[in-house]
């Protein structure tokens, strides 16, 4: 029988609980939020991959408001999902009264908002990294708890059969000792940012890094959440070769864990066309699991005789849609969200941590 995701991780025991209390009162009775807005449409997730705005028209909820500082931008989004567009977030937030937000737009201009959001008490889920530096993502994650408000960071690798079965599996005592996790995910080139509009990306201004901090950021979130320990960068080297731009275009960093796993992160703009080059993969005493998704979400675990792939079942939401919907779902019930302000801080520290030692910074 198909069962859900939050099924799946409650009856292994992992149903993540949050580390900060929610603005919306646990156990409250509430409805899943209807009306959204979104902030800083002329970020490239909004209208590609993730495309955070088909993302929510699937979801069937009445998108209130579009802002982007450009108003042609704010205009030509606005139109394709049949709502109003803002060329100022804080007017479209008072008038429209969104129940759940999506916050995008330039790295460096992201502090603005998320402190809007946060003393305006709307529940809201902001693209990563939240700002250009770690020190003030670190202040912002703390105004966030301190203000007890829902705010959420899309980690979308930890909606993934992978990641799922790995913790389930840790959990459960069936890998033993991890020795090492591998998680490398290559894209194509700069040439697609600039076809998009979001040069600004390519400016470390404006975007604070690279692929380290656009890509790599998800398998630093990633190591913390399927080891449940806090890693310290160990290594870390960049190159700038391809693209020759002031942001790096491929950066390995070697992390360690306090029990000893070693985690390889390996994030790039190499990938010489359209597609994607990755890989994520656990090395552990008792097994070895890689992740497929090839046909679907599935993961390939490989120990003494057996050697099987296990898909995720029908029901299984992976992926950015798989955040979105998470995020409605969690405060319908009332609950806090899966990646919070702390882990998203978490992750940007340690993405300039290993700039610091690549000597980026």
């Amino acid at each position: 029988m198909a069962i859900s995701r939050r099924r799946f991780l409650a009856q292994s025991g992992l149903l993540a609980a949050g580390s900060m209390a929610s603005n919306v009162a646990l156990g409250q009775s509430r409805r899943r939020p209807q009306r959204v807005a979104v902030i800083g449409v002329g970020h490239y997730h909004a209208f590609s991959p993730p495309n955070y705005l088909a993302i929510l028209q699937s979801q069937k909820v009445d998108i209130v408001g579009v802002h982007d500082p450009d108003p042609a931008v704010a205009a030509k989004y606005a139109t394709q999902v049949g709502s109003s567009p803002y060329t100022d977030f804080r007017p479209m937030i008072e008038t429209t009264k969104p129940e759940f937000v999506i916050a995008l737009g330039h790295h460096a201009a992201m502090p603005a908002s998320f402190r809007f959001l946060v003393d305006a008490g709307v529940p809201f889920l902001m693209e990563k990294p939240w700002g250009t530096d770690d020190a003030t993502v670190r202040e912002l994650a703390a105004l966030a708890e301190s203000k007890r408000a829902w705010v959420a960071a899309p980690m979308p690798f930890r909606y993934s059969w992978w990641a799922d079965t790995a913790r389930r599996m840790r959990a459960g005592g069936e890998l033993g000792t991890i020795s090492h996790i591998q998680f490398r995910f290559d894209q194509p080139g700069v040439q697609r940012y600039l076809d998009s509009g979001s040069a600004w990306i390519l400016s470390k201004k404006e975007a604070g890094g690279g692929a380290l901090l656009n890509l790599g950021i998800h398998g630093f979130d990633v190591c913390r959440y399927i080891t449940g320990e806090e890693p310290s960068v160990v290594a870390a080297v960049t190159s700038h070769s391809i693209h020759r731009r002031e942001v790096e275009d491929y950066a390995h960093v070697t992390l360690r864990t306090p029990s000893g796993i070693v985690f390889i992160n390996e994030a790039s703009y190499t990938y010489p066309t359209n597609g994607s080059d990755q890989e994520r993969t656990v090395a552990a005493e008792k097994a070895i699991l890689t992740a497929v998704t090839a046909g679907g979400e599935g993961v390939r675990i490989v120990a003494p005789g057996r050697d099987d792939l296990s898909r995720a079942p029908q029901s299984y939401i992976a992926g950015w849609p798989g955040v979105v919907n998470d995020c409605l779902d969690r405060i319908g019930r009332g609950d806090p969200p899966q990646t919070t302000a702390h882990d998203c801080a978490r992750a940007v520290t340690l993405v300039f941590d290993a700039y610091r030692m690549a000597r980026e910074k």
